[in-house]
């Protein structure tokens, strides 16, 4: 009996160890230098402690082995085999029970040396590498129960989005990344059309650090990094400079490009080249304790604003105003493992008709996330890579009627509806509105992320609009996202 049971051991283990050596881009001992490599270290006796406490991590699926048992045959395995054995259970720590921590924590010191030594392989071939690819899959079920207008309904409500990315250095200060992304609304059912089966390079940037007296500069397309924490930005793609810089406990970001596209001039076939649509900004933040982080800006936006039933436009059927210029602050104040954001915007109307002078927004956010600080969307609740967290966040915004920048509103389209409605919430998410923000994130598998959202929106000021009553809309998200 104790035959068998050591033989199923090896069944396990073995086939385990040639998976995880193979995984980790080291052909099984395939070949004589590779074999001396392996034997530079000592093998582990076959009655060693470690071959019962990894076949306890195969057997809670913290590790993986072959089902098919490639290996026949049982032997004794080295040092080197198994620290790349310890180090795959590392890399699922987190989703460990705490017996299944005791035992990774107990490997991963017996083979301490040998796991140090392959780090140095493993930072030597990154050093060598200069550009690496990723991507994100995301499907997505979304609804709505929208006040004016008509529900979301067909292939409206099934959605998904590829992205391709890559990343790599220029030079010891150089680094460039690029993203190609699926376009239009990828609309599941509209295979046949042109929507969601074509691509576009949407982001693109150059980043240097150390110049110029900035820790970084950023140049190129990219998403409209938020100001403070979030309620001033924009998830899809601009055109900048980005200038960061620290010191201690202070730290600054500025930045300055174009967040809309220029006016197309029929006449002339060409686009207008008096309306750039330049946005800038400047904000310094600085720690005031492990506790507490303060941000303040001002922000430049020789941007124009009226309202739009389809676009970033003002959320009103009435009013306009030339440009805009206004304070940002915000506060981050840690509780233990809870944290709360608030998020303020004053701003001051050029030349506005039908528009109070002085509109102004603030938000606030609630949530057990250990992710850094800003508004969800701008980012995320969870981190991918650690299997089994989670976290949930609720929040609350109040936005006048051109508070925020036409295009630069740190919450349009985080809802979906119909676009083409009137006061719709895809594209009029931080104008002239008051909303309620619930969501909740799941690590379900490694780098595999669910994430359930709501949102209640109700108009701010009606009689910026024709509408008889205050509801906009409710809207429902499900998403599954894999991030590689």
């Amino acid at each position: 009996m104790k035959k068998t049971r050591a033989l199923k051991r090896w069944m396990t283990i073995v086939p385990l160890v040639l998976m995880s050596v193979t995984m980790a881009g080291l052909p099984a001992l395939s070949t004589p230098v590779q074999a001396a490599v392996s034997q530079s270290f000592s093998d582990v006796p076959a009655n060693h402690w470690a071959y019962d406490a990894v076949d306890k991590l195969a057997r809670a699926g913290l590790v993986d082995g072959y089902a098919d048992h490639t290996f026949q045959g049982g032997r004794t395995l080295t040092r080197y085999e198994f620290a790349i054995v310890v180090a795959k259970a590392m890399d699922n720590f987190d989703g460990a029970s705490e017996a299944n921590k005791e035992l990774i924590d107990k490997l991963s010191a017996e083979f301490a040396g040998e796991l140090n030594r392959l780090g140095a392989r493993v930072a030597k071939v990154e050093t060598k590498t200069n550009t690496w690819i990723g991507g994100e899959t995301r499907f997505r079920l979304v609804g709505n129960d929208p006040g004016i207008g008509n529900k979301l309904s067909g292939s409206d409500t099934f959605e998904f989005r590829q992205r391709i990315k890559f990343w790599g250095n220029v030079n010891d200060k150089m680094s460039f990344f690029g993203r190609i992304a699926t376009t239009g609304g990828n609309k599941f059912g509209n295979a046949e059309y042109a929507s969601g089966s074509e691509i576009a390079l949407d982001q693109m940037t150059v980043t240097a650090k150390d110049t110029l007296g900035f820790d970084s500069i950023r140049v190129g397309r990219s998403a409209l990094d938020f100001i403070t924490t979030g309620l001033i930005g924009k998830p899809m793609n601009v055109d900048g400079i980005l200038l960061t810089n620290s010191w201690d406990k202070l730290s600054f970001k500025g930045w300055t490009g174009n967040i809309k596209t220029n006016k197309w001039d029929a006449a002339n076939a060409r686009f207008s080249d008096n309306d750039s649509y330049q946005f800038t900004t400047g904000q310094l933040g600085y720690k005031l304790s492990n506790k507490v982080t303060l941000y303040g800006g001002y922000y430049w936006a020789d941007v124009s604003g009226a309202s739009s039933i389809g676009g970033f436009g003002l959320n009103t059927n009435r009013g306009s105003f030339d440009s805009s210029q206004g304070w940002t602050s915000s506060v981050v104040y840690k509780m233990g493992k809870y944290t709360l954001l608030g998020d303020y915007v004053g701003s001051k109307l050029d030349r506005a008709v039908d528009l109070p002078d002085n509109p102004k927004g603030w938000a606030v956010q609630f949530s057990n996330s250990q992710a850094p600080p800003a508004m969800y969307q701008a980012v995320g609740l969870v981190n991918p890579a650690k299997k089994g967290t989670d976290a949930w966040m609720v929040s609350y915004r109040s936005v006048d009627a051109g508070a925020l920048p036409s295009g630069a509103g740190g919450f349009d389209t985080t809802s979906v509806a119909n676009p083409g409605q009137p006061y719709n919430v895809f594209t009029h998410s931080t104008d002239n509105v008051n909303a309620w923000f619930l969501a909740y994130q799941k690590v379900v598998a490694k780098n595999v992320v669910l994430s359930l959202e709501y949102q209640d929106y109700k108009i701010k000021d009606r009689g910026l609009t024709s509408l008889t009553k205050d509801r906009l809309d409710k809207t429902y998200m499900t998403k599954l996202e894999f991030f590689y």
